[in-house]
């Protein structure tokens, strides 16, 4: 994304007598011939001098030497090299220090593989053989692995991430230090440690990340979420064939077959969304009532399920069952859910010939619940019994639903 404008702004720097490089994760990625997202490019430069030469910038973060720059319709952020004090609350240094040493500012970084730096020509600057951590594929902390995770204790989910999504190992010293320092993450945000772990299943290789983090005991701090990855991990690369996350964090709580109220505990404690939470324990509890078996598909009574959810929850549903009958996926009927769908006569109770009004209006009741109650009823008649959906038909099934409901 916007390389050769990112080019320009190397260029601008160094005709003015300053350094300029790419750094971090877009050298990683273009070493690895992965897509790059974000160029981010530092300098010796100090913000001021970067405002100076930029004036289409937006100032987003001078505290800690960044500015952003605008060229050619992309933003990319120029950042000075800087030293870091220290961490206080085991997330952000307390002060910066900006210095003129590109190897001070790569030393303070996370793990060799984004401890990269390239010039405009493509030279690299490789202090801490991040190019061969690639070549190895190991997630290798920079320096002493316990003084970065002390530093910054969400890298530790950072490194089970990056495992994960580069199908990598994690070196042995970091590892260990992983598991010494793992106390820290509940220092951390629960909102930040919600996103890694999304990241994380969202990747190529989820299983990869969840048994790194189960080894290090990331959770032990918090025993439901240790429990949720210990249970589920055998059944964690299935993931990779669900698109939605809601659907992804749904097959991880059913494969570890938590109860319905850890299922919301979990939710709560991860702080979902309330859509979010609700589809994912709505989904959850159809798993359940479903109760499929690892790769042994059997029937669904999908007409059911439609007139009782609707077409996009049976459509999750049968993303989810589809993922637990992966190495059986050929005896799955995959658009069985279309098909039952558009076989149906009535779809929904809005299509039913007759209103809720015309309901207490015809029968001389007040409104109430049972208005909603007798309209599924007929549905359920008109779409499985052959109930005609005319307002004869319906109003006299709904005569008889009514008697029996006073009786």
């Amino acid at each position: 994304m916007g390389y050769d404008q990112a080019v320009r702004i190397l260029q601008k720097l160094e005709e003015n007598g300053y350094e300029a490089f790419f750094v971090g994760g877009c050298v990683r990625d273009w070493l690895l011939g992965r897509s790059v997202h974000d160029i981010d490019i530092c300098t010796n430069a100090h913000p001021g001098d970067v405002i100076s030469l930029f004036p289409d910038h937006v100032p987003t973060g001078l505290k800690h030497g960044t500015v952003s720059v605008k060229q050619g319709g992309f933003l990319f952020e120029v950042t000075t090299y800087r030293t870091e004090g220290k961490y206080e609350d085991y997330r952000r240094p307390s002060t910066v220090q900006f210095v003129s040493d590109l190897r001070l500012d790569l030393e303070r970084r996370d793990f060799t593989i984004n401890a990269m730096a390239m010039d405009r020509h493509q030279n690299l600057q490789d202090p801490f053989a991040g190019r061969e951590d690639l070549s190895r594929k190991l997630i290798r902390a920079v320096g002493n692995p316990a003084e970065r995770f002390q530093e910054d204790a969400l890298r530790l989910l950072r490194a089970v991430r990056f495992a994960a999504q580069l199908d990598f190992s994690i070196e042995t010293r970091t590892m260990a230090a992983m598991k010494q320092t793992a106390p820290l993450l509940d220092r951390i945000a629960v909102e930040r440690v919600r996103e890694e772990l999304n990241k994380m299943l969202e990747s190529q290789s989820p299983e990869k990340g969840c048994e790194w983090l189960c080894e290090a005991k990331l959770f032990a701090y918090s025993p439901l979420l240790e429990q949720l990855f210990e249970q589920s991990k055998k059944h964690t690369w299935r993931l990779r064939h669900l698109s939605s996350l809601p659907q992804k964090w749904t097959l991880l709580l059913f494969a570890a077959r938590l109860s319905t109220d850890a299922v919301k505990a979990v939710c709560k404690i991860l702080r979902f969304s309330k859509r979010d939470s609700e589809r994912i324990e709505l989904l959850v509890d159809w798993l359940y009532r479903v109760q499929p078996q690892w790769d042994a598909p059997h029937e669904v009574e999908w007409k059911s399920i439609l007139l009782e959810t609707g077409k996009e929850i049976a459509q999750e549903l049968n993303s989810l069952l589809l993922a637990c009958w992966w190495n059986q996926k050929e005896r799955f009927a995959q658009d069985a859910v279309h098909s039952v769908y558009e076989a149906l006569p009535v779809k929904t109770t809005k299509e039913l010939a007759v209103t809720g009004r015309d309901l207490y209006v015809v029968l001389g009741k007040k409104q109430g619940e049972w208005i909603g109650r007798v309209l599924v009823s007929l549905l359920k008649q008109t779409a499985y019994d052959g109930l005609p959906n005319t307002p004869e038909a319906l109003i006299a099934a709904a005569k008889k639903e009514v008697a029996l409901d006073e009786d």
